[in-house]
């Protein structure tokens, strides 16, 4: 037993002298290769500055992460293999002393055409200081991938919002993170689609929802429309709109008031109608005005509606087109009386959606 504690502790002194010589920098890198070749002390190696390239090449053969992350903190890796793992290991390159000497060259790795930069842009553990680096690369899509990264923070954000590629600038007035400042300047923007974006995000000041609400474009006041920010007073005035696909929208509105309901119920646009029919926050009194209505998608709106009340659904049951039965087959809320009465319908696809919801239901 005091033998094996013995040669335990031998192997251990061994190990730790053989641990400082895989980390010193001036053992030499033949010395390096062969330590290289002990498992223990492969990470080691992989970390020391003085480690030839062919030896980190080879590191690189079925290795583990912890390895791969020392390789690629190493300034004397070779620029190909930095360039196949960096995009993996980003924190790690991102400390890597060789980046600062790679913005000083003509031809920097990280402005070439390659699965690095692409790979980079788009992760989103990639540090901001080398989105920063991106935002300069002249393929736009690495910079409409920036613009897409979930963790691209707003002063990125901010300098992408001046792009000359409009599909960046789009990608900006999409981004969770851009600012009611950046918002404010791409509302303004020549291109349509970046102000349709704008009208639809998360930050955007009632102040210029207002602006966009009076733009030409009638994408972008569809969107004002649809946005859950818009108050009460701009949805009022979207509702008189001229194309029906804004006061479409205004229907749809979470915020829209029982007043404006009551007036687009009234529209003379099918599809007004259709979306009044289909709002939860519909009054019954409209959805009884409504399940009446000459056109049958309006009625299968309603039928479909789950806050329609049981009588109405009874109503519509009975109605002679099969769109409108299709509505009530599909409705979360029907009551299994009525599946049972749908079982029987003319209709396979309405008798078969019947059957299998009672099946689930019972």
């Amino acid at each position: 037993m005091v033998n094996i504690i013995k040669i335990t502790e031998i192997m251990n002194e061994n190990l730790f002298i053989l641990q400082q010589e895989a980390i010193n920098e001036n053992t030499s890198p033949g010395r390096l290769e062969e330590l290289a070749d002990i498992s223990e002390l492969a990470h080691l190696v992989a970390q020391n500055v003085n480690c030839s390239s062919e030896t980190l090449t080879k590191l690189t053969e079925n290795a583990s992460d912890n390895i791969l992350k020392a390789i690629v903190s190493n300034p004397s890796t070779p620029t190909e293999i930095l360039i196949e793992l960096g995009a993996k290991f980003p924190q790690e390159l991102v400390k890597n002393p060789i980046i600062d000497l790679w913005l000083l060259e003509d031809e920097n790795p990280l402005y070439s055409d390659n699965e690095l930069t692409a790979n980079l842009a788009i992760n989103p553990n990639t540090p901001i200081n080398l989105l920063k680096i991106l935002t300069q690369f002249p393929n736009s899509q690495v910079r409409i991938d920036v613009a897409k990264n979930s963790n691209t923070p707003a002063s990125v954000l901010e300098k992408l919002a001046t792009d000359s590629d409009a599909n960046v600038r789009l990608r900006v007035s999409y981004h969770q993170n851009t600012p009611v400042s950046v918002l404010e300047k791409l509302g303004t923007d020549s291109d349509s689609g970046v102000r349709c974006y704008v009208a639809l995000h998360q930050n955007v000041s009632v102040s210029l929802l207002e602006q966009l609400a009076e733009d030409s474009h009638l994408l972008v006041r569809h969107n004002v429309a649809r946005n859950p920010k818009t108050p009460v007073t701009l949805l009022e005035k979207l509702a008189t709109d001229s194309n029906y696909g804004v006061r479409c929208h205004v229907a749809k509105n979470p915020n829209t008031s029982i007043i404006l309901l009551e007036q687009l119920a009234s529209d003379a646009d099918v599809v007004v109608r259709c979306c009044v029919a289909e709002n939860p926050n519909t009054p019954i009194s409209l959805l009884q005005q409504l399940a009446t209505d000459e056109k049958k998608s309006v009625r299968h709106n309603v039928a479909a509606n789950p806050k329609t009340p049981m009588n109405l659904l009874e109503q519509l049951a009975n109605d002679f087109d099969v769109v409108v039965r299709r509505g009530i087959a599909s409705n979360e809320n029907i009551p299994i009386y009525l599946l049972e009465k749908l079982t029987t319908d003319s209709d396979h696809s309405i008798s078969s959606t019947a059957r299998k919801k009672l099946q689930y239901r019972r």
